[in-house]
């Protein structure tokens, strides 16, 4: 693991570094895929910093209003780098509501946006990941397999990597789409129906997630959500080519 990087007198938490990593390719690659459905990328990369910026903000916002009391005592902490005092939900849905009000307002043609965005998300994804290996999160379940990883001297499986190659499979899918003329809107779908279904499959293989109803894992039915409300609109959009 690599949880700190020392640059000098500072140090950095790699985790954050990957973060950053992260969302600048993401950005990138969405502008590029973008590039290839005929829109001017920076509309996408723009519509995505934005989202990402507010979404940040919102997720930072949560959870210092969910634990006031102990942000009251140590104010600084509202500014601080901790890259664990973020809700992730709040982040989520004002980052998209961002995002959508910035492609409406640019009368983009959503299809398009949303099959751009797709590849871009799936990078992101699969970097995020590997930050996460390399910061000692999301850790796998206990396991003998033979390819486990040894962490805080527990022998795991490497969850981190699962998902890592699962973003990247469904990606290469995404993007092999991008070349042929699919009906709008049908690259982000299959994007959608790939990482639900991995969600689905791999969430076992973590340590902790929360659970509902019995031991019911939330990432678990929301990845099978996205799959199945996936699966109807990809239906959909070939019971309309038909």
């Amino acid at each position: 693991m690599l949880p700190v990087v020392q640059l000098g007198p500072l140090s950095i938490q790699a985790y954050l570094l990957v973060l950053l990593l992260s969302a600048w390719a993401g950005l990138a690659i969405g502008a590029w895929a973008a590039q290839r459905l005929g829109l001017d990328g920076n509309h996408i990369y723009n519509a995505g910093l934005y989202g990402l910026l507010a979404g940040l903000v919102a997720g930072r916002a949560g959870h210092v209003i969910a634990f006031w009391s102990a942000y009251r005592a140590q104010p600084v902490e509202i500014i601080g780098l901790n890259t664990r005092a973020f809700l992730l939900w709040p982040g989520i849905v004002v980052g998209l509501m961002v995002a959508g009000w910035y492609v409406r307002r640019h009368k983009l043609p959503w299809g398009p946006v949303l099959d751009a965005a797709a590849p871009g998300a799936l990078v992101g994804i699969a970097i995020a990941d590997l930050g996460a290996l390399l910061a000692g999160r999301a850790l796998g379940a206990p396991t003998t397999a033979p390819w486990a990883v040894t962490v805080w001297g527990v022998a795991r499986h490497p969850s981190q990597v699962y998902e890592t190659l699962a973003a990247l499979t469904v990606l290469a899918v995404t993007l092999r789409m991008l070349g042929t003329r699919g009906r709008p809107g049908s690259v982000a779908w299959v994007g959608l129906l790939g990482y639900g279904l991995s969600r689905w499959l791999l969430e076992p293989f973590r340590a902790e997630s929360t659970s509902i109803l019995g031991g019911l894992r939330v990432p678990q039915l929301l990845g099978l959500a996205a799959a199945l409300i996936a699966l109807w609109a990809l239906r959909g959009n070939v019971l309309a080519d038909d």
